[in-house]
C-alpha cells in the first residue's frame, strides 16, 4: 500500500524537483529538448505498464503494473515542465494514492480469506464478500477515470495541460486509464460475482481511502491549494525563497485545477472503454479459440505481449540490469 501508493511516485518527484531547482536557470537544459526525451519515456512506461496489468491474473503484479502505467502518466504531466501540468500531477498523485491503497488493502482481505490472490483461482470464491467485491469494483473504476474521483480530475487538468503541446496526449491516457481500470474490473467480475454475507469489518480502511480519492474530486480546495502549491514548485526564485523562511509572489498565475466539460467527456470515455475491455475479457472467453482471435492477434501476441512478459521476470538482477540500461540511454539522449 505504501510503495504503490507513496513511494514510487518519489522517483517522479525527484527528477523533476532537481530540474526545476538546478536545470530551470536561463542556463540551463533546453526546455524542449529535455520535455520531448520525458514525454516520450513516459508514453513509452505507460504502455507497458498497461498492456503488462492487462496480462496479468496476479492480482499483486495486476497493481504494480497499474502503477506503472500511472507513474508513466505522471512523468508525462511533470514533462510538460508547467504549472498546470504540475498541478494536474499532483491531484493525480494525491487520488492515485488512496485508491491503489485501498486495492491492495481489498486484496489482502482475499488473501486472508481464501489464501489466494490468483485471479483464475479465486473465480466466484469473492461472493462471501460483497462490500469487498464493489470496493474493488469502485477502485477499477476510479483507476479508469470515472468522476468525481479525484483520479479523472487529475487526468483531465493534466491532459488539458497538454493539449497544446501534444494534441494526442488525451489518447493516451484515455488507454492507459482504460487497460488499467478494466483489467481491475474484470477481476473483480470474476472473482466477486454473486453477492452473499456481508464482509468482514477490515474493509473500512479501503473505504476510507476510496472516500479520500472522491474527496479530491470533489473539495475545489484541495485542488486550489495544490494549484497554487504547482506555481510555487515550478517557480524557481519562489520556491528557493520559501525554503530560507521567506516568501515571493511567483511570476505565473494560478493555473485551474477544476473540472471541465472535455476532461469529464475524456474520463467518461477512458470508463466506458474500461467497461468495455472488462466485458470482452469476461464473456469473451468461449471465442479464445486459435481460429478465432486470427493471424493478426496471434502476431501481436507473439511479436509484443511475449517478449514484454519475459521481459518482466520478476528478478530483481533484471531490473538493475534494465535499470543501469535506461539511465545510459538518457544520459546518451541529453548529451546529444
Amino acid at each position: 500500500m505504501l510503495l504503490s501508493g507513496v513511494m514510487v511516485e518519489l522517483g517522479v518527484y525527484g527528477a523533476v524537483r532537481v530540474y526545476w531547482t538546478v536545470f530551470s536557470g536561463p542556463h540551463g537544459i533546453a526546455q524542449p529538448h529535455l520535455r520531448a526525451v520525458f514525454v516520450a519515456a513516459g508514453v513509452l512506461t505507460a504502455l507497458v505498464g498497461a498492456v503488462m496489468c492487462w496480462q496479468q491474473r496476479h492480482l499483486k503484479r495486476m497493481l504494480a503494473f497499474s502503477t506503472v502505467g500511472h507513474v508513466g502518466l505522471f512523468l508525462i504531466g511533470v514533462a510538460l515542465l508547467s504549472p498546470a501540468g504540475t498541478a494536474g500531477v499532483a491531484l493525480y498523485v494525491a487520488a492515485h494514492a488512496g485508491v491503489k491503497a485501498a486495492l491492495f488493502a481489498t486484496t489482502g482481505v482475499l488473501l486472508d480469506r481464501h489464501g489466494s490472490v490468483d485471479e483464475h483461482g479465486l473465480r466466484g470464491r469473492g461472493r462471501d464478500l460483497p462490500l469487498a467485491g464493489a470496493l474493488f469494483a469502485l477502485g477499477g473504476l476510479a483507476l479508469a477515470g470515472l468522476p468525481p474521483f479525484g483520479t479523472a480530475l487529475g487526468k483531465a487538468v493534466t491532459e488539458h495541460a497538454g493539449e497544446d503541446l501534444c494534441p494526442w496526449l488525451p489518447s493516451v491516457f484515455v488507454l492507459v486509464s482504460a487497460a488499467t481500470g478494466g483489467a481491475v474490473l474484470r477481476a473483480s467480475a470474476r472473482i466477486f460475482a454473486d453477492a452473499g454475507p456481508p464482509a468482514a469489518g477490515a474493509l473500512a480502511v479501503p473505504a476510507v481511502l476510496l472516500c479520500a480519492s472522491l474527496a479530491v474530486g470533489l473539495l475545489p480546495a484541495v485542488g486550489g491549494t495544490l494549484g497554487r502549491a504547482a506555481r510555487q514548485f515550478t517557480d524557481r526564485t519562489a520556491y528557493t525563497t520559501a525554503i530560507y523562511g521567506h516568501s515571493a509572489a511567483p511570476s505565473s498565475p494560478v493555473p485551474d485545477t477544476g473540472w471541465s466539460a472535455e476532461g469529464v467527456l475524456l474520463a467518461l470515455a477512458s470508463t466506458a472503454l474500461a467497461a468495455l475491455l472488462t466485458a470482452a475479457a469476461v464473456r469473451g472467453a468461449k471465442w479464445r479459440g486459435a481460429a478465432r482471435v486470427g493471424p493478426v492477434g496471434r502476431a501481436v501476441g507473439r511479436g509484443l505481449v511475449l517478449p514484454l512478459r519475459r521481459l518482466h521476470s520478476g528478478h530483481l538482477g533484471d531490473y538493475v540490469a534494465w535499470l543501469a540500461v535506461g539511465v545510459a540511454v538518457f544520459l546518451v539522449v541529453m548529451a546529444v
